[in-house]
């Protein structure tokens, strides 16, 4: 499988396209230009920013050097997703954006909003919730644990659950969840991810849209993370997600793959430093059943595994082990533009723990009025990892084509 996401800003004139609107003709429509790159692709998901000028819920694009049409997704913001069947390495193809004259296309994958969680299920199947509001503390966990916006449980195509929330030896592990460890800002060191230390938390701020769609569903939401050791509680950081979840195609082999990306800005003068650490950023938590030395299997995109991989850099990793007697895993993708790519990897020696930690590479600072994005694919699957196609997964994923529109 290949994959592709683009985001273009598209500057179209006056040209209105919209089921809606009399039909443009097709000398006048605007055109997606996409040059395939050095590399056949297949199933290559395409991501274009639709200007104002181009109106309407309905639109495909047309290829102009074949009989084919290709459906697009319009989104709320006029984001346009389509997924391109094949293009050939050299080649450059390109399509009309004009009105589809057929009825929209049934959502393959969708957002369902409660209050402040959402569901996403794809094809029909559960594959993730995100968890706004904090939930009910497990008995006898400390109030101090309390803690909202993040992504459990995560789901396998087959049902399983990979992931897990408070398990006993870890109350601040949930399953898919992002905090900095080792902090330093104004004379102060507050740990957002330890919790139990009381120096520093993360809290859900609010879930700010959803969406469902033949192609796609996600949402946006925003976290403060709070300096408990200050004088009073400051909100140090504001960290805002986009999550978006694909209908990804099949094969002989569904996969469950979603996007997180992750966008902080200092709400005050001061610099946040992250000196150097072993762990803090995105971390995922795999079922307590997994627990101990021989309860998970890890692999990285180097080869290396459980015993071996902690420390080291790596585009793609994945943690797998039994549930009910069947093998169910998860496997986290780093983008190439991530702070000190390839990141590094925290691999716990016991604990079914992973974490692509950038601070083991050295120290950096996040600056007042500069935005930190960080980018991670999941890819959530039945069996054993297939290496393979995860490199595949990475690579359109890490060197997309190139596309403009005319």
């Amino acid at each position: 499988m290949r994959l592709l996401w683009l985001v273009l800003g598209l500057g179209l004139g006056g040209l209105v396209v919209g089921a809606s609107q009399p039909v443009t003709p097709t000398s006048a429509l605007p055109r997606l230009v996409v040059e395939a790159g050095e590399v056949d692709r297949v199933d290559a998901w395409v991501q274009v920013q639709l200007p104002s000028q181009v109106r309407g819920a309905d639109l495909q694009l047309r290829r102009e050097d074949a009989d084919e049409v290709v459906p697009l997704q319009i989104g709320p913001y006029r984001e346009a997703w389509a997924v391109l069947p094949r293009l050939r390495a050299g080649t450059t193809t390109v399509f009309r954006i004009e009105p589809a004259l057929r009825p929209a296309l049934t959502d393959r994958v969708s957002a369902t909003r409660d209050v402040s969680q959402v569901r996403v299920t794809i094809e029909g199947r559960p594959a993730f919730t995100y968890i706004g509001e904090p939930r009910p503390l497990p008995p006898g966990v400390d109030q101090v644990f309390t803690r909202g916006g993040y992504l459990h449980p995560v789901m396998t195509p087959g049902g399983r659950r990979v992931t897990e929330d408070y398990p006993p030896n870890h109350r601040h592990h949930h399953g898919i969840w992002a905090a900095w460890t080792r902090t330093s800002v104004d004379g102060r060191a507050p740990d957002f991810w330890n919790m139990g230390d009381r120096t520093g938390t993360v809290e859900f701020e609010r879930l700010s849209r959803t969406w469902s769609g033949p192609l796609t569903a996600g949402f946006d939401t925003r976290h403060r993370y709070m300096d408990l050791s200050a004088p009073t509680p400051t909100t140090v950081l504001l960290e805002d997600w986009r999550v978006v979840a694909y209908a990804w195609p099949a094969g002989d082999r569904p996969w469950h793959v979603f996007d997180l990306e992750t966008t902080q800005a200092l709400t005050g003068n001061s610099p946040l430093d992250l000196p150097p650490y072993r762990y803090g950023g995105v971390g995922m938590r795999g079922r307590h059943l997994w627990d101990g030395a021989d309860g998970v299997a890890v692999l990285t995109s180097t080869g290396r595994t459980r015993t071996t991989g902690h420390g080291t850099r790596a585009t793609w990793m994945a943690m797998t082990g039994l549930i009910d007697g069947q093998r169910a895993g998860i496997a986290m993708l780093s983008h190439p533009d991530n702070v000190h790519s390839p990141q590094p990897v925290r691999i716990h020696p016991t604990e079914p723990f992973l974490n692509f930690a950038p601070q083991q590479a050295g120290a950096f600072r996040l600056r007042p009025g500069e935005p930190f994005r960080q980018r991670y694919r999941f890819v959530v699957f039945d069996g054993a990892p297939d290496a393979t196609r995860l490199d595949a997964i990475w690579q359109a994923w890490a060197t997309p084509v190139r596309a403009r529109v005319e």
